[in-house]
């Protein structure tokens, strides 16, 4: 029996992540979503900011963990796997999917995902930091999905990846077209968000392990 178009089409992004993710540590995949599927999100997403679903994002964890706008002034909306919409739960299957081909090809044990939807208002950024918590390993692989019409370097907003080690130079930017997909390994990575001139949306999550 013949594969079905967008199956094969997922296929191949998936194995072209998988295999940048072992060379390099990083990817980016335009059109991850096609266009009718993230335009759903980005729609759903501005609709739940209109409405003040959202909280303010924060640095840290547990007893430690506080907001600090001037470190990170986005804002999020925590997906719940069973309370989401059927945009948002199409969305996580292509996320899963992309998680059984990782541990296909990078034998990672990822075991489940966690994200949020995320706004930064205009002006809004994120300095310069690791996505793994210090003394938790949890988080494995970073991924992040845009949701932005037609953002063009003059929008800024840019995700900005440190490429040497301990987040040294050289760097690469990044823009947060919708449909792509950047995925990263948590622990290797220093990045961080420029300031955006208008509002930048995306789903922003992890793949962890268990321990």
């Amino acid at each position: 029996m013949a594969t079905a178009p967008a199956a094969d089409s997922a296929n191949h992004a998936e194995q072209g992540i998988a295999s940048d993710l072992l060379e390099r540590g990083w990817s980016v995949c335009p059109d991850f979503l096609a266009a009718p599927a993230w335009q759903r999100l980005a729609l759903e997403t501005a609709e739940a900011w209109r409405t003040g679903g959202f909280r303010r994002g924060a640095v840290g964890t547990g007893p430690t963990r506080q907001v600090m706008p001037g470190v990170r002034s986005d804002y999020v909306r925590w997906l719940e796997p069973h309370g989401c919409t059927r945009t948002q739960g199409a969305c996580l299957r292509a996320l899963e999917g992309l998680r059984l081909a990782i541990n296909r090809q990078l034998f990672l044990g990822l075991y489940a995902y966690e994200g949020h939807l995320t706004v930064y208002p205009p002006g809004a950024c994120y300095g310069r930091h690791l996505d793994q918590f210090r003394g938790a390993r949890h988080r494995q692989l970073s991924c992040i999905l845009y949701l932005n019409r037609r953002w063009t370097a003059g929008d800024g907003g840019q995700l900005r990846l440190y490429l040497g080690p301990d987040g040294a130079e050289p760097h690469v930017d990044i823009l947060p077209r919708g449909g792509t997909l950047v995925c990263f390994l948590s622990a290797g990575f220093h990045h961080e968000v420029l300031p955006a001139r208008r509002r930048r949306m995306s789903i922003t999550g992890w793949f962890r392990t268990r321990a």
